[in-house]
This record gives C-alpha cells, sequence and structure tokens, in this order.
C-alpha cells in the first residue's frame, strides 16, 4: 500500500510513521508513505497557499494553483493513484470505503487547513471527498492518519493475527462482543460465567447473540443494516427471547409434570422463531439425559453433517438453547442484556392481567427495554 502525503505540517506524522503496528509495517516495506510539503508549491516567494474567499465570509480558502501542482507532482510519480481529500461534504467514512481504498492500492491524500479548497480542485481533482463525521477537526492531518491506519490494516502482515480482520467490528455490520481478561471478579464485577465454561460452542453462541444485541442498542442504523444483509426485518425495538418450559406443566386432569421435548418443539419453533426475528429460543427441561439429547441433534445440525446438508436448519437452531431451569434463562439474559427481562406468558385461560394479541403487538412496536 502506498500514500502520498500532501500537507503544511508534515512533521505531525513523524511519530505515527514510527510508533505501533503501522510503523512497524511502514519499517518492514508493507506500507509505503512518502510526505510532501504543500507550501513547496505556494504560488510567491512568501509561501502564499490560501487566499480570501470570492463573497464575503469568515476564513481563508486553498487557492487552487499549489493544491492542483502539488497533486500532479504526486500523479507523475504514481500515475495509477487516486486522490482523496477531506471534507464536511464528503461521503462518511466507514469499514467499507476503507476496504474499497485499500482496493486501490496507491492514494494521494491532500489535507487542508484553512476554511476549505477551491472548489474547481474538489470537482476536477480529486476521486474520494470524505468526511470523518459530523464534527469539525483543524486540519485534515489526523483524518489522514486515521484513514492510513484503517487502510493498511487490510494489507497482509500488518496485523498479527489475521482472524482479527474477520472478528473485529464492523466486518458484518455488528459491533464486536465485549471482551474480557484476568481477574475473574474486579470490584464486584464478573466475567459472564459461559466465558468460563470451556464450551465453545456455547462462548460462540453468547459472543454472536451479545454482538446483535449491543448493536441494537447503540447503533440501530448498523443493525438495520445487518437485517437487511440477512434478510430479516427489525420487528422490534427490543431483545425478544421465547422460552418453552416443559416443567412445572399441568395436564389434563390438573397433576403438575415433566412433559417431553419433540422434534416439534425443536425444530419447528427454532425456524419460527428465526423467521420472526426472536433473538434466542429457550427449551427448559429439567431431565439432563433429555437436555444432552437434544444438545446432541443440535451439534448435528449446527456443526455436523446436517450442517451443510441443510445450511437453513442449521442457522434456525443456532438460536436454540437447552437449560434445565427458566430461572437459567433469565440469569443468562441478564448477563447478556444487563437487565432483568419482562416476562410476558401465554395462556388459554383468561387472567386479570391478561392482554389481547393484538394489542401486544402494539407493545412490542414501542418497547425499548
Amino acid at each position: 500500500m502506498k500514500f502520498t502525503v500532501l500537507s503544511i505540517f508534515p512533521e505531525l506524522f513523524k511519530p505515527f510513521l514510527e510508533l505501533g503496528l503501522f510503523g512497524r509495517a511502514v519499517k518492514e516495506g508493507k506500507v509505503q508513505v512518502e510526505l510532501k510539503q504543500l507550501r513547496d508549491y505556494a504560488i510567491n516567494s512568501q509561501g502564499q497557499l490560501d487566499d480570501t474567499p470570492y463573497g464575503g465570509g469568515s476564513g481563508m480558502v486553498l487557492r487552487p494553483e499549489p493544491a492542483v501542482a502539488a497533486i500532479r507532482e504526486a500523479k507523475q510519480k504514481n500515475p495509477n493513484a487516486k486522490v482523496v481529500l477531506f471534507t464536511p461534504r464528503g461521503q462518511t467514512y466507514n469499514h467499507q470505503l476503507a476496504k474499497k481504498l485499500f482496493d486501490e492500492k496507491e492514494l494521494i491524500i491532500l489535507c487542508c487547513r484553512y476554511e476549505g479548497i477551491d472548489e474547481r480542485v474538489a470537482e476536477n481533482f480529486v476521486d474520494y471527498q470524505i468526511s470523518m463525521g459530523d464534527f469539525v477537526l483543524m486540519g485534515g492531518e489526523l483524518p489522514a492518519m486515521t484513514m492510513m491506519e484503517s487502510v493498511s490494516r487490510f494489507e497482509t502482515g500488518v496485523l498479527g493475527n489475521s482472524e482479527s480482520l474477520t472478528e473485529e467490528s464492523f466486518t458484518t455490520d455488528l459491533l464486536e462482543y465485549p471482551q474480557y481478561t484476568k481477574p475473574q471478579e474486579f470490584e464486584g464485577k464478573k466475567v459472564p460465567e459461559v466465558l468460563l465454561s470451556g464450551n465453545h460452542r456455547n462462548i460462540a453462541d453468547w459472543r454472536a447473540q451479545t454482538a446483535i444485541s449491543d448493536t441494537r442498542s447503540r447503533r440501530v442504523d448498523l443493525y438495520q443494516k445487518f437485517c437487511a444483509r440477512e434478510k430479516q426485518e427489525s420487528f422490534y425495538t427490543c431483545p425478544i427471547s421465547v422460552a418453552l418450559v416443559h416443567y412445572p406443566v399441568m395436564n389434563k386432569e390438573g397433576k403438575v409434570i415433566t412433559s417431553s421435548i419433540t422434534n416439534l418443539d425443536l425444530h419447528d419453533i427454532s425456524r419460527s422463531s428465526r423467521t420472526f426475528g426472536i433473538d434466542q429460543y429457550f427449551l427448559v427441561h429439567p431431565i439432563k439425559a433429555m437436555r444432552k439429547l437434544m444438545e446432541t441433534i443440535c451439534e448435528h445440525w449446527e456443526v455436523g453433517y446436517g450442517s451443510t446438508y441443510n445450511p437453513n436448519r442449521k442457522d434456525a437452531l443456532a438460536i436454540a438453547r437447552v437449560v434445565p431451569d427458566f430461572e437459567d434463562v433469565l440469569i443468562q439474559m441478564e448477563e447478556q442484556y444487563g437487565t432483568r427481562p419482562k416476562i410476558i406468558v401465554t395462556s388459554a385461560r383468561s387472567h386479570r392481567n391478561s392482554i389481547s394479541f393484538l394489542n401486544f403487538k402494539k407493545v412490542l412496536a414501542n418497547s425499548v427495554e
């Protein structure tokens, strides 16, 4: 990856090019950076680069002559390079744009100061106009460093662990799951038990579901993109899980019994839950042998032969969880979402606090907890 930086403060880049992973990438030749002093292209011996704006207004504007002269000279050495300009009027920078810029392989970065740049430069000599967000900086040097670092992460060998590229935030339109390290307890806060379990399937499930729930609560814009990409509709504004309880239940004689988990319970309700945007589907059963059987079936469809035979079934069963007690459902949800969930029970009988399905749909549509 090759960057040519045009700036009136090229010295700002010196520590950036020497330290950290980016500095190592520069030293090893994986990333090339050439710094150009923009004042070398000034219009006079006083080093003038800017002038007052036509039509009046505050601030100064970068003149076209020095900017274009610097770009043209950089283009002579790198004819295939694309020109990047940082401006509040540009498209918002994101992970996808970083990958697109990496694919260009050679970039010329014009770092402006002043109030702005003559529009004729932006229109005729710039390939990418980029905004780093809805805020104002004093120049383009900091955005340039940010962009260079994020783009260079795609270069082979820049990151120590290549898996970081596939597991980090924004690669799937989701925020990355939260991370924990030692000690297991710090100032009364414990690491989630699932991360200490050694069960890699459960850990992967927890991370996937936490990434989804965190994105939904913190970045609705990303969550909507995720839903669109996954061809799901974001029906709800809060996380919703379903639990099918097999004990305690009443039989026809009114006796408390433990019912069996059937294929209908596991496969069909999982698929329905997945279709309608349910976060997690819990099967609650106190008998260990029954839970083990269900876990074996899930593993067949998720990591065994079934995962390739029917990927859609794998996708549906990925949200299924088998737990011994309903309290385990509440504990898992509280750990994941940081709050005790509200409990809604379905019943064929009418109760004092019953609510119709149509009215409950309105509650779901407006709930934020």
